[in-house]
């Protein structure tokens, strides 16, 4: 037995959900809640103790135990396994052993460093100035200790002292980015001194580095040792084998229950924008450390949410920068909307929430798209558009993101707009944008695949449509199907149920899969449990065919438990005339489309043999 089934067949997936929120019954054997992952009124969350796996109605999500984990913890396979694993007492087989227990180390180590900080802060003398900061920027007691913000004493090695006497070696402090090699010596020296600390963590609550802040007046005092320079307004953790800027967002480890709670994920510039926000009781914000939004960081939002909010400070100089930065989000299909702080609020979110966290909080529900966002923007910056430098400037911002609406309509409708609001003919606007896909074009020749700035390749083209879901009554008539097995009979026969009727390929897959299954005399009545039929895949299904199994496994205990056979039959047959009838209709719109298309082009005899189809269809 492999590892992940091992840990499976140890563990019952009620028990693993229970751990999270309650659960009711909900027949067939079967468990009920709202679902953790969308907002409801009413329970669609399923879970099936028989087949031990969880579906949802309402989100169309399901899987099996370390599924569920993966999703409610944010954790890929790996992580969720290991953790189910512990609970299982299996032991897993290594995997890259010696740098997971270095990471591990790292965790343990930068864990001493913050709580030294912690207790630096909270009572040594020396940090009288520290805490004077901390009170002067609002944080009470509560937050502090949540997000663990520390002091870094001006020694240059009262850290390495501290750790030392608690058995950590100079070649871990170095590992972990606290210490650096003295340069002047043997021996290493402090990187962080007279700094405010906060520990940064990964999306699991592992402390993975630090950034810290000088206090004011310090600047001079605390000097590196190589330049003897002023030393930096923030210093953060050099990369290590458990901190990579660009796979870290700053407080993500607090914010992401409520980030899939509201289904939005703000993003801010600095870590005070985090913690105010925090201390106020807007929890789903995170801080991008002022960097554009990397895949990876993008890989951990969207485990929790497809919708971004981006606040810029006001008076931040790269926000067309990071607007720029966003490109790699927009070709990943997030949502994002920009939030603009009003005059009144102050220059950022942290400002903001401690003047009113109610400024803050409708600036979040006020964001506007980004097409809104850049097109008010333009026009903010020239203040008037009373010359033709100033129309070119501001159609320079607007065109390229009028150039990225793929609806034709909503691009028209801007396109209208900006020319009304410069006083400029629409066909100038037109004809300048076709000089600005041009130029793009040979830019993206001359950059190959990946341009000098980093965008993804395709980040400016129109995704394509995504695969339309299962019909619900597809879905309807295979849970129909699927409750009583002796209905694939009457399903199959010649003048009933056809692999062609379903228009989707994962309803068409699992019909021809479950047909399969029945001509090898596979199926059998499903065994009675506590009244109730449990209903269990064919062995020889597919891994594609098993997942739309098992969600339309829900559906059937639902809909159809109980259901006599007869009645069954009766419903199946509706089901099939209508799912025809449907079919149908489709079939007619897609030739009248053609026919349009074949009337524009003068194609007559095109035109007469979709005619004769069309007839067809209306005859049969």
């Amino acid at each position: 037995m492999d590892a992940p089934q091992e840990v499976k067949s140890r563990l019952d997936i009620v028990d693993i959900v229970s751990e999270y929120f309650p659960l009711k019954p909900g027949g067939s054997g079967a468990f009920k809640a709202n679902c953790p992952f969308h907002q409801e009124r009413t329970p669609s969350f399923y879970v099936s103790r028989p087949r031990q796996s969880w579906h949802c109605f309402g989100c169309d999500q399901g899987g099996d135990l370390i599924s569920f984990v993966m999703k409610i913890e944010g954790m890929e396979f790996r992580e969720a396994l290991e953790h189910l694993a512990q609970k299982a007492g299996v032991q897993l087989p290594k995997f890259d052993g010696e740098k997971a227990s270095q990471r591990k180390r790292i965790y343990e180590v930068n864990e001493m460093a913050m709580k030294f900080f912690r207790s630096t802060l909270e009572h040594a003398p020396e940090a009288e100035a520290a805490r004077a900061y901390v009170k002067k920027r609002g944080l009470d007691d509560l937050t502090t200790d949540l997000f663990g913000i520390g002091y870094a004493p001006g020694s240059w090695d009262a850290l390495t002292k501290a750790l030392a006497s608690k058995g950590v070696t100079e070649q871990e402090m170095l590992l972990a980015g606290l210490v650096a090699k003295s340069e002047r010596g043997s021996g290493v020296y402090d990187r962080f001194r007279g700094r405010v600390m906060f520990p940064i963590a990964d999306v699991h609550g592992n402390v993975v580095g630090f950034t810290g802040r000088i206090l004011e007046g310090e600047e001079c005092r605390v000097k590196s040792e190589v330049s003897r320079t002023p030393g930096a307004k923030y210093v953060n953790t050099p990369e290590t084998s458990a901190y990579r800027k660009s796979a870290v967002l700053y407080g993500l480890d607090k914010a992401k229950g409520e980030i899939r709670r509201a289904d939005l994920a703000v993003i801010v510039e600095g870590n005070m924008d985090v913690v105010g926000s925090h201390q106020f009781g807007v929890t789903n914000v995170v801080a991008a450390s002022g960097t554009a939004l990397t895949s990876e960081q993008l890989a951990l939002l969207k485990r929790f949410t497809m919708n971004l909010a981006i606040a810029f400070d006001q008076d931040s100089a790269g926000a067309a920068a990071t607007l720029r930065g966003l490109d790699l989000a927009r070709a990943q299909d997030f949502n994002i909307k920009i939030i603009t702080l009003p005059e009144e609020a102050g220059k950022d979110p942290d400002e903001a929430v401690r003047k009113d966290p109610q400024l803050w909080k409708d600036a979040i529900k006020h964001a506007v798209s980004i097409m809104e966002w850049v097109y008010k923007e333009a026009f903010r910056k020239q203040l008037t558009v009373d010359s033709g430098e100033k129309k070119k400037a501001i159609a320079k911002d607007v065109l390229p993101e009028i150039n990225r609406i793929v609806d034709a309509v909503e691009r028209d409708h801007w396109i209208k707009k900006l020319a009304k609001d410069l006083d400029v003919s629409e066909g100038a606007l037109r004809e300048a944008m076709e000089g600005m896909k041009k130029q793009e074009a040979r830019s993206k020749k001359q950059e190959g695949p990946v341009g000098t700035h980093g965008h993804a390749p395709g980040a400016n083209n129109h995704s394509p449509l995504p695969t339309p879901q299962p019909s619900p009554l597809e879905l309807r008539i295979l849970a129909n199907l699927i409750a009583r097995f002796e209905t694939l009979k009457s399903g199959m026969g010649e003048e009933s149920l056809k692999s062609e009727d379903f228009g989707h390929p994962e309803t068409r897959g699992l019909y021809d899969a479950l047909r399969r299954a029945y001509d090898a005399g596979e199926l059998a009545p499903d065994p009675i449990s506590a009244g109730y039929a449990i209903i269990r895949p064919p062995a020889s299904l597919g891994p594609a065919e098993a997942k739309t199994f098992d969600a339309t496994a829900f559906l059937a205990e639902r809909e159809f438990q109980g259901w006599p056979l007869d009645r069954l039959k009766r419903e199946l047959k509706t089901g099939v005339a209508q799912l025809r009838l449907q079919r149908k209709k489709q079939e007619r719109a897609r030739l009248e489309q053609l026919m349009r298309e074949a009337e524009r082009l003068g194609d007559r005899a095109r035109i007469e043999e979709l005619l004769s189809r069309f007839q067809s269809l209306t005859d049969a």
